[in-house]
């Protein structure tokens, strides 16, 4: 088992791995940093021993952006391998939960969580979808006489019939 300790590292000597697979909108940008503004560096950054960043890419960038100098780091007591970093990096930025609603419609205030970062449709608080109106279609279709018109008419009729027929044995 690997054990890890908190270590302070220099933000300028920090290296990106190259296969992280995660970004973020704007928006999502934004959360973080509101986040961090609001409560600080709560979930650390994790680090290889050689300083490659396994996980907390963004809101690295996001302190790197803040002129932040310094930045508490988990490190590990061992050099991971190639193979240890990416399964790390993909676990640590798994979704790995889902929200119990029930709890958040009764613990929770519906204009915090909206500023939050929740969106409408994640609450049930959408605009309900309009009813889709039905689509009429219509064939118009030409016949040279009235032979003609009657003879695809009786046609039809006998297609249907064996439809119904075929429908009625399966069923």
């Amino acid at each position: 088992m690997i054990l890890w300790k908190m270590e302070k590292r220099k933000i300028s000597e920090l290296k990106c791995y190259e296969k992280n697979p995660r970004t973020l909108s704007d928006r999502e940008n934004r959360q973080l940093s509101n986040s961090l503004e609001k409560f600080g560096l709560a979930d650390k950054p994790v680090l290889n021993l050689d300083n490659t960043i396994i996980g907390g890419h963004q809101r690295i960038s996001i302190l790197q952006e803040k002129e932040i100098e310094e930045v508490e780091c988990s490190i590990p007591s061992r050099l991971l391998n190639e193979e240890e970093i990416r399964e790390l990096n993909a676990r640590l930025n798994l979704n790995g939960g889902s929200w119990d609603y029930d709890i958040l419609a009764n613990s929770y205030d519906v204009g915090d969580l909206l500023s939050w970062g929740f969106e409408e449709d994640e609450l049930g608080l959408g605009k309900p979808e309009k009813p889709k109106k039905k689509i009429k279609y219509t064939i118009s279709l030409e016949f040279s006489d009235q032979e003609t018109m009657l003879n695809y008419i009786q046609k039809c009729e006998e297609i249907a019939q064996e439809s119904s027929a075929k429908m009625k044995v399966k069923g």
